[in-house]
């Protein structure tokens, strides 16, 4: 006969064990939390990893768009910082143009000055919720634009993004990914290769780019279509994404012609380290509703530069400035071209160019001897669409100053 002897205290012991699942052999596995990007379905996982990305609160950015041509590549660069939840960011941009690209071609990814030169290579812009402030080329102040000014609308408007602070970043068009397909790499993160329609791809760029481009593409139309890649780290965040645009050149008539290729390529780090410049850059700003106006409307002898930011208007827009600062132009007359019908092209130029050779000629000398190319004047006078709308049709004389 075998004894055994058990202590009260370990039966009460195994009978708890018995009782409770936390006792060895006996537990329930935890489950793993789900990945925010990864374990989305894969069709998803490009706008998943768009969200987790402005989740991380900020990042640095640079990002190229390569125009390219038998005279070789024309490059943007754009880089700076994002505050997502903020909706703020600062950042520079910078053309570098390939040599021998034809000046119409210039003059259509720029824009031009008063003296129909191409416009600055250089700008930097900060962006808050309700501004958009504007440093062009060579300029010595800030431009603010808000909300409520009539020029925030086409090229100042498209300086703001929609999923980023800072505009026409490929962040736009992560959302409408479609077919999409997905690879692991080293170290956690993932590649997806998918396709954007090409109209969506329109909302990269500014309105009056957009018009040198395929204005033809349906919204509905999934012909074309732009190859896009994006790399996702080891957190679902976006560290790159390309695309390659060239669906979109070779509309017929177009100034962009000469290109044969363009493609955009984003890179994305610093998430969470800093938030962009807070608060109003620093240096003098000028408030654009009341400093940025048609040049028809400047008082004559009054001083004014030549680039506002406004890219897509008829109108030949500057910014008034003190005569005492390096300025671009001094306004010297608006004189009066005559009422009546238009006379056509050829007869209004000659009108416009008699009246403002008088008005160079009784101008102060103070204000001639400003003219960078001496005894040289510019003017610029109503279009048929123009002429006569609200008062006689008048001319704008000016010389170019630097």
């Amino acid at each position: 006969m075998i004894t055994r002897h058990r202590s009260p205290l370990l039966a009460a012991a195994a009978a708890a064990c018995l009782l409770l699942t936390a006792c060895s052999g006996g537990g329930a596995t935890e489950k793993k939390p789900a990945h925010p990007v990864f374990d989305a379905p894969v069709q998803q996982q490009p706008r998943q990893a768009l969200l987790t990305t402005q989740n991380a609160g900020s990042a640095s950015f640079t990002q190229t768009l390569t125009f390219t041509s038998r005279h070789g590549d024309t490059v943007l660069t754009s880089r700076g910082r994002l505050d997502f939840p903020g909706s703020r960011a600062s950042a520079s941009s910078v053309w570098k143009l390939a040599d021998g690209l034809p000046g119409s071609t210039k003059d259509a990814l720029l824009g031009t000055t008063l003296d129909n030169n191409s416009s600055p290579t250089t700008m930097r812009v900060a962006v808050d919720a309700s501004t958009i402030r504007i440093r062009p080329g060579r300029a010595d102040y800030w431009l603010r634009y808000d909300e409520s000014d009539p020029w925030t609308t086409g090229s100042i408007d498209s300086l703001r993004g929609s999923e980023a602070a800072f505009g026409g970043t490929l962040l736009e068009i992560v959302s409408g990914a479609r077919d999409v397909k997905q690879s692991a790499t080293g170290g956690g993160d993932r590649r997806y290769r998918a396709q954007v329609t090409a109209y969506n791809a329109l909302a990269l760029f500014a309105p009056d780019i957009r018009g040198e481009l395929h204005s033809s593409i349906s919204p509905t139309s999934t012909e074309n279509p732009v190859e896009l890649e994006i790399t996702a780290d080891s957190r679902g965040r976006i560290t790159r994404a390309a695309a390659d645009l060239s669906p979109l050149l070779g509309k017929e008539g177009s100034t962009l012609h000469p290109m044969k290729r363009l493609r955009a390529v984003l890179t994305l780090n610093g998430f969470g380290a800093s938030e962009p410049t807070a608060g109003a850059p620093a240096g003098t700003t000028l408030v654009a509703r009341k400093a940025v106006l048609p040049i028809a409307d400047v008082p004559r002898g009054a001083c004014v530069d030549s680039n506002t930011g406004i890219r897509d208007t008829d109108e030949s827009m500057v910014v008034r400035v003190a005569c005492e600062q390096p300025h671009d132009a001094r306004v010297l007359a608006h004189p009066g071209l005559g009422g009546g019908d238009y006379p056509g092209d050829e007869s209004a130029e000659r009108r416009a160019d008699s009246a403002c050779e008088r008005a160079y000629d009784s101008a102060p000398s103070s204000w001639t001897r400003e003219a960078a190319d001496s005894g040289t004047y510019w003017l610029a006078w109503p279009s048929e669409s123009e002429w006569g709308v609200g008062e006689d049709p008048k001319a704008t004389c000016y010389v170019v100053s630097r």
